[in-house]
């Protein structure tokens, strides 16, 4: 049992940035003895072409994130401006806050955020204080968990909640150990709700609260039931504040209490589930992830309708616009569908073939963001 649990643990380490090389198609590693949290983005005359993890509609222009701590404001590909961003690790995911703040998240779980009208960014959060609150979590729940088996009877209980404690007890000492190599695991999305609490999560079961407009964080990955610590994909809020989680394992969480309480979601689909959008003013949500696998709901996530689309691609980005949805992903994939007819999907390849991770409905035209950059692709 002790060498299968190491065995999991030291697993969710090293498929982290793996992860990421699924969605971008490659991922731009550190250069020997550069510290690329310390070390400002370079100034790139390319960013219209560089890999692009994320897009985000913000008010005269598509801002986009992507490798080597890239972020630019982009309206075409002749009017585009560059941001001064303090680290080159690649960044994953944007979200804007009622008051114009944006807050990036990205590899070695780095958090920047920019005032409103702003192209300058600050970090305000990285893997080295995630390490911190990891080691203290870890230790509130092993001193916890040994006050409860020593006043458990039942052998068979005891057995049990013992092997728990060993897991955490390995969990502690990776924490420990990742303390001494340097942070290691990114941060996959973020998302806020109408009242600007912010929430991001990530590898190995991270999962993080912000209630100060991203200037501090609390880990909160102890309120979901997710024991493997499975990647969390995608965390997304609705128009009504409701919460809703996707990752690894086709695992899927909601609350409707602003992260205070999570219960789990069944999904029909057990492999992993990449994002999930959900339509405003309404209880519409679509999961989409490995392999053209696509999940709807129309119930705020309490049953779900499974499609295995007629492609291996994976599923990688999504959007929804009115009644219309919007799903991105490997191979130039792009497809479309009204939300009332599910069962009839637009499926298209955009000519460049690229690994999409990111769809924005704009005007007549999607813009798309991905492995070769940025472009606008009209739908007519």
């Amino acid at each position: 049992m002790l060498t299968k649990t190491r065995i999991t643990l030291s697993n969710c380490l090293a498929t982290a940035t793996a992860f990421v090389m699924v969605l971008s198609g490659s991922v731009a590693m550190a250069e020997p003895g550069i510290e690329l949290l310390q070390q400002r983005a370079k100034i790139s005359k390319l960013l219209p072409h560089s890999i692009v993890m994320a897009t985000l509609n913000s008010v005269n222009s598509v801002v986009a994130v992507g490798e080597r701590g890239h972020i630019f404001s982009w309206k075409n590909h002749n009017n585009w401006q560059q941001h001064k961003v303090p680290v080159s690790v690649a960044l994953t995911s944007v979200t804007q806050l009622s008051d114009g703040t944006m807050v990036a998240v990205g590899h070695d779980s780095v958090i920047l955020t920019s005032a409103s009208g702003s192209n300058s960014w600050h970090k305000v959060f990285d893997g080295n204080e995630l390490l911190d609150l990891k080691i203290t979590l870890k230790q509130g729940q092993i001193a916890a968990l040994q006050q409860t088996i020593a006043t458990v009877l039942d052998d068979v209980k005891r057995e049990e909640l013992s092997y728990q404690l060993e897991e955490l007890i390995f969990s502690h000492e990776d924490a420990q150990l990742e303390k001494l190599t340097g942070p290691n695991k990114p941060l996959l999305s973020v998302t806020h709700t109408s009242q600007d609490i912010l929430f991001a999560s990530g590898a190995c079961g991270t999962l993080l609260i912000s209630k100060d407009k991203g200037q501090s964080w609390q880990l909160i990955e102890d309120r979901i039931e997710n024991p493997q610590q499975f990647h969390l994909n995608q965390v997304v809020a609705t128009n009504d504040d409701r919460l809703f989680l996707v990752g690894e394992n086709g695992i899927g969480f909601k609350s409707d209490d602003l992260g205070k309480h999570w219960t789990v979601m069944s999904m029909p689909y057990a492999g992993s589930l990449f994002g999930i959008v959900a339509q405003p003013n309404s209880h519409l949500l679509v999961a989409f992830g490995l392999q053209g696998n696509l999940l709807l709901s129309h119930d705020n996530g309490t049953s779900w309708q499974h499609k295995k689309l007629a492609t291996s691609a994976s599923l990688l980005g999504g959007a929804v616009s009115q009644q219309q949805v919007y799903l991105v992903g490997h191979g130039g994939l792009v497809i479309d569908f009204n939300i009332n007819d599910f069962e009839r999907l637009n499926m298209r390849r955009h000519p460049s073939g690229a690994a999409f991770t990111s769809v924005t409905p704009l005007n007549d035209e999607l813009v798309l963001g991905g492995q070769f950059g940025i472009t606008a692709w009209s739908l007519k």
